[in-house]
């Protein structure tokens, strides 16, 4: 579970703007530093509402002739936070003094899918890689679709930023695929964990509860956003003999990139042109030099105009879908094993041009005719997902 922290302040500008124009400015994040983009912040009776942007940010400008009065309820006006997948909250203001100072607000998600089977477990936090190692407590979280007599594979999600293993397309592609979908939350694991064999008596107690055996030894899919991407590396660095693929969404940094043995299965790292992650940290440019020094199995998709959080969840996790459904077809033979991954049987893709911006349509090609630098270029399993890459990447942002 995590909690949203909502900063605020009003300021009231003197010379440029009278007495009676106000500007209610703030950011909203969640605690893990995740910054959230299309959360609705409504101000009533005023009935003025905005959104925050890519970066979490927002602005709320408006005038008053006259301070607000107050209500029966002893309250001159609220303000109402809203976000899909979690609760909202109505603030009560009672005097025109709640403006002068910051504000804090802590929303809850809403609760996990009941069809979800699942237990909370005690995991020692100072195993994991990166951000809080204070809480104790582990939640795993499963999902098997009825008509699965035997699972091929399973995607674990670390349930950090906009990990879920209860969206529609996720469990429509379990179905399709005969896949199980596990969940992993808290601090001891949803960022990474620095040996993953310390999760197997857990995944064992999944097994049992599902009825599904084969989930201790099947293959294995990875995803994380944000920070999460430290768990999404954690299973190739350490099962890169049983790792299908390895998704990072919009990484908050590079190093997790370059775990030993990532480089051995493929991967699709996802970057926001405009999410400061990603100008403080340049993932395009480590993902060129894997594929440069240890000829790595890895592509970027660059969202061009998009932020730390997702521009439409939906057309994300198609997109994601279609990567992790290629790599399956890629390597995974019938009897579970792994094929090895042959650079030169794949397809490439031309560098983003991050100085250029916004969407663009780069030139895919089989490995053998690719034109450009073969060294750097994306790299696919596909000819099919080469053209879904092309084809999301040029597309335009959901307003």
């Amino acid at each position: 579970m995590y909690k949203f922290l909502l900063l605020c302040s009003l300021l009231m500008t003197q010379g440029i703007l009278s007495a009676e124009d106000y500007i209610l400015s703030g950011k909203i994040m969640d605690t893990d530093d995740n910054w959230l983009n299309e959360a609705k912040v409504t101000l009533s009776p005023l009935k003025i509402e905005t959104y925050s942007n890519a970066n979490g940010e927002f602005t709320l400008k408006f005038s008053l002739d006259k301070p607000l009065a107050s209500k029966k309820r002893n309250f001159i006006a609220s303000l109402k936070i809203e976000r899909a997948g979690h609760v909202a909250q109505s603030i009560r203001i009672r005097s025109m003094s709640f403006f002068a100072k910051p504000l804090e607000v802590k929303l809850s998600p809403e609760a996990v899918d009941s069809s979800l089977l699942g237990f909370r477990t005690d995991m020692d936090p100072t195993n994991s890689i990166i951000g809080k190692r204070t809480g104790r407590e582990a939640d795993f979280y499963i999902y098997i679709p009825e008509s699965v007599k035997k699972i091929r594979a399973a995607l674990y999600i670390s349930m950090h930023g906009m990990g879920d293993i209860s969206k529609p397309i996720l469990k429509q592609f379990a179905e399709d695929e005969q896949l199980a979908l596990v969940g992993m939350n808290g601090d001891p694991i949803k960022r990474g964990i620095n040996n993953v064999e310390l999760i197997n008596e857990h995944i064992e107690k999944l097994a049992e509860l599902s009825g599904h055996p084969e989930l201790t030894t099947a293959p294995i899919m990875t995803f994380g956003h944000s920070n999460g991407t430290g768990f999404a590396a954690s299973f190739p660095r350490d099962w890169h003999q049983r790792t299908i693929a390895w998704v990072a969404f919009h990484p908050g940094y590079s190093g997790y990139l370059q775990f030993p043995n990532t480089e051995k299965v493929p991967s699709m790292v996802m970057c926001g042109t405009i999410d400061k992650y990603l100008l403080n940290a340049r993932q395009d440019e480590t993902v060129a030099q894997m594929r440069k020094e240890k000829n790595a199995a890895m592509n970027v998709m660059m969202e061009g105009g998009v932020g730390h959080g997702p521009a439409d969840q939906d057309a994300t996790w198609i997109f994601i879908r279609d990567f992790l459904k290629a790599a399956m077809d890629f390597r995974l033979n019938e009897d579970g094993t792994l094929k090895p991954v042959v650079i030169e049987q794949g397809w490439l893709g031309a560098r983003y041009d991050l100085e250029k911006g916004g969407r663009q349509d780069l030139i895919i090609a089989p490995y053998a005719d690719f034109k450009g630098d073969k060294s750097t270029a994306n790299w696919f399993p596909s000819e099919s997902f080469a053209k879904a890459w092309q084809t999301y990447g040029k597309r335009e942002v959901k307003k």
